[in-house]
């Protein structure tokens, strides 16, 4: 009795198995087993779509560095051009400023000179030092010759942050231009011969040849 039970017990454990194993198994239509489940399941886990390739715009450098000066070069990557950009701006941006100080300070000692200063307005040390060293006309060649300055300078201030943003469009747009490195000029001697239909010495054309290879 306990043989029996045995070898039933294990009959029923080896059709389990063999159970199992088949729904593990694909089979197409006519019974063939074509691959796994797992297989499967590893093959979808294999192969993922490729992520699209981010492209470079040089819409987005230019609007970077209008909205804020050399933005636009830490996207294109060229970050050594920010500190350039600032010295620029920094320094033309103090000169515009410090024209336009002592232009305003020539201004009111010269107001003050003439007794133009409005009413109840009160000059500082600087502008009274200038008030007390210069006469009129000096004072007022002075105040126009700081206000041509600061009017320049204040140009070349818009002028400067204008360039920063054609360097930034200008670089966006060169960003995946590819210069092969095959790129050569090669200048050689050229000379041939020519022959005429009728019996005279042959003549030679001399001249260069230029070849560009990219």
């Amino acid at each position: 009795m306990p043989r029996r039970l045995l070898l039933f017990i294990g009959i029923i454990i080896l059709l389990c198995f063999n159970r199992l194993e088949a729904q593990n198994v694909v089979f197409d239509t006519i019974g063939n087993a074509l691959i796994t489940a797992d297989t499967i399941v590893k093959e979808t886990k294999t192969h993922k779509a490729p992520k699209a390739k981010k492209q470079h715009s040089p819409k987005t450098a230019t609007i970077m560095s209008a909205c804020l000066p050399g933005l636009g070069q830490v996207y294109n990557r060229k970050w050594w051009k920010v500190p350039i950009v600032y010295a620029g701006l920094g320094g033309i941006g103090y000169m515009a400023y410090s024209n336009h100080y002592e232009y305003k300070s020539y201004l009111h000692a010269y107001e003050f000179k003439t007794g133009d200063l409005p009413e109840g307005a009160t000059l500082n040390a600087h502008e009274s030092d200038l008030a007390n060293r210069y006469g009129e006309s000096q004072l007022q060649t002075y105040k126009e010759s700081y206000r041509r300055d600061f009017e320049f300078y204040s140009i070349l201030t818009v002028a400067w942050y204008g360039l920063n943003i054609l360097d930034a469009c200008v670089d966006g747009h060169l960003y995946t231009y590819d210069i092969s490195d095959d790129l050569s000029l090669s200048v050689d001697p050229y000379l041939r011969s020519t022959e005429t239909f009728v019996p005279m010495p042959q003549y030679a054309q001399v001249g260069l040849s230029i070849k560009v290879t990219f």
